[in-house]
This record gives C-alpha cells, structure tokens and sequence, in this order.
C-alpha cells in the first residue's frame, strides 16, 4: 500500500461546491488513484498506478 496513513483533509465536488472531508494518505481517491500527502506525493511521483492494478488483474475502461 502507498501512502503513510496519516489524515489529511481533502475537498470533493459536491453540487456547485465542494465539501471538506478527513482522509487517511494512501486511500483511494473518486478517481481511482490514490490521496497522499506532500511527502509521500514526492515520493511515488514516478509510479504507474494503471500499470500496476492491469499486473495485478484489475480491468480498466479505455473511455475514461
């Protein structure tokens, strides 16, 4: 697992606004990839998320 786990706060689209929500580094995010923080964002800058789930069996839309 990426991340350090510790909680950051993260906004998400929520009608015409976004709303504040608690979020430990290196769970997932809406969009499939992972939330981290600063120091860790630095640290997997370089890593192919995609590729790795496809290695690891996980199907991917191509439309997306």
């Amino acid at each position: 697992m990426a991340g350090c786990g510790k909680e950051m706060s993260a906004f998400v689209p929520r009608g015409f606004d976004y709303k504040e929500i608690k979020v430990r580094c290196g769970n997932t995010s809406p969009d499939g990839n992972p939330f981290l923080c600063p120091s860790c964002e630095e640290e997997y800058k370089d890593v192919d998320w995609r590729r790795l789930a496809e290695e690891a069996g996980e199907q991917w839309d191509d439309y997306y």
